[in-house]
């Protein structure tokens, strides 16, 4: 026995033929719906079989890197502080961020990166057009802007009874602005602009930036830079830098304004030759050994008058060092016969050694620790270079140029933060190499995650980031 009922579906009529057939052995009867289409002509019986669709897949998307990066900044306690910049940038600005940590290359492939990148949907005004970025760049590099930001930022972030790090480091490029002139980069002179970073000793985070002319060299830029500092309250701290930026003004300047510190001495100071010739020879007793981790040094400590001030000296000298340094100079000399002069006598002992000055006395075993806190600029430096592509400059504006180097500022932050929710298993490359593959469907009204591998679980549990099985649009 069969008949056919009608259903209304939306503005539609479909028609289906329903028979009932006797099931011998479950002793009952059964019935079986068997589609015959939309209505044409109901009393004529006239269908025409028309097939729902399923919900149409629109695009594969890369997910996981630019959702975890996006849910983990949301649970940093920057994130509220971008909420000091300009509204109409803040999408835009988040997405650069982004960009920046998945992507080293230059700010022309943004728009290619978001275009496939899951941050498309979720910021929707964010513009990645050539000429948007640049509007953008430009309104970061606005002074006032920077100012207001700073100083929230520094209010927040910095615990100055640390102490802060000063370091700087040449940026060789080639654009026109009166920004980039020649200068001493390394050991060779290039066309330049020198970026000065001033980093929280205790949290490794960058806390502010100075952008300066390739010309200007390190020991001129540390009064400006602790007049600036002090406009955001960082007065009373410990200053922790390396030769370069040691001059007798800027050590005076110190001492005026009660600012301790910790630095190299230049091996060309007369107070340097004078230490070396005096206490070096005695330096290698076991009175003034120390560790410094798997390292054994000695360290001597001699009381000197700095520029008229009372100082801490301390002669540092590194056993493996000075053994290769010394097997340098045998290799490099005693095979060329035209250096070789068996008469001459060669003076090794400044070998291995360097000289720390300091306004404040330290225990042997804490000098050569407190000193290479500042390798943490250094290696902030290395992010910005080799991880977050801080170069090659492409940008032919001060404004504009001041405005990107505040983006690669904000990204560092974002960059350190990462880094140490990760922990030292994983570097921040290897986790957005990681969650890039981690991929997304989009249909019309929902988003389709992939399933996590275990190393990106592991990553996102370290991250404090739940990736949802589905999204709605």
């Amino acid at each position: 026995m069969s008949y056919i009922i009608y259903k209304i579906i939306g503005n539609n009529e479909f028609a289906y033929r329903v028979t009932s057939k006797w099931d011998s052995k479950k002793k009952q009867s059964r019935r079986t719906t068997e589609y015959l289409g939309k209505v044409i002509d109901k009393k004529n019986q006239i269908f025409e079989k028309v097939r729902f669709k399923q919900h149409e897949e629109k695009i594969i998307l890369d997910f996981g890197d630019g959702y975890v990066i996006d849910q983990f900044l949301k649970t940093t306690a920057f994130y509220p502080l971008l909420k000091i910049l300009p509204t109409v940038l803040q999408e835009t600005l988040c997405t650069l961020l982004y960009y920046r940590i998945c992507h080293t290359g230059a700010m022309m492939h943004a728009k290619n990166w978001f275009e496939g990148n899951i941050i498309k949907l979720l910021y929707k005004k964010a513009e990645m057009s050539s000429q948007r970025i640049s509007d953008a760049l430009m309104l970061l590099g606005d002074e006032h802007i920077q100012r207001q930001f700073f100083q929230e930022y520094i209010k927040q972030f910095s615990t100055t009874q640390q102490g802060i790090i000063i370091d700087a480091t040449s940026l060789p490029n080639q654009i026109h602005t009166p920004m980039t002139t020649w200068g001493l980069s390394g050991e060779e002179i290039d066309k330049q602009l020198r970026f000065l970073l001033v980093v929280d000793k205790k949290t490794t985070h960058p806390l502010f930036f100075r952008s300066l002319p390739g010309n200007i060299v390190d020991v001129s830029t540390v009064k400006n830079t602790v007049q600036e500092l002090a406009q955001h309250n960082i007065k009373d701290c410990f200053i922790y830098h390396d030769a370069g930026f040691f001059s007798e003004e800027n050590i005076k300047e110190y001492y005026i304004n009660n600012i301790n510190f910790l630095t190299r001495l230049p091996a060309t100071r007369t107070i340097y030759k004078e230490l070396i010739k005096n206490e070096a020879k005695l330096l290698e007793n076991i009175a003034n050994g120390t560790k410094y981790g798997k390292r054994g040094l000695f360290v001597k400590e001699k009381i000197i008058d700095l520029f008229g001030k009372k100082a801490y000296a301390y002669i540092v000298l590194d056993p493996k060092r000075k053994g290769r340094e010394i097997e340098r100079f045998l290799i490099e000399n005693l095979d060329d016969k035209k250096k070789k002069n068996e008469d001459q006598e060669y003076d090794f002992i400044n070998n291995g050694i360097m000289v720390l000055v300091s306004s404040f006395h330290l225990p042997k075993e804490e000098v050569v620790p407190a000193y290479y806190v500042r390798q943490t600029a250094e290696m902030l430096f290395g992010f910005s270079k080799d991880d977050l592509g801080i170069l090659p400059l492409r940008v032919h504006n001060d404004q504009r140029l001041n405005g990107f180097l505040f983006l690669q500022f904000l990204t560092l932050i974002l960059f350190v933060e990462l880094k140490n929710k990760l922990g030292k298993k994983h570097t921040v490359e290897e986790m957005v190499l990681t969650l890039k593959k981690l991929k997304c469907k989009v249909y019309d009204n929902n988003i389709l995650v992939s399933e996590l591998t275990k190393e990106q679980r592991v990553i996102t549990e370290k991250l404090s980031v739940i990736v949802p099985k589905t999204m709605g649009i």
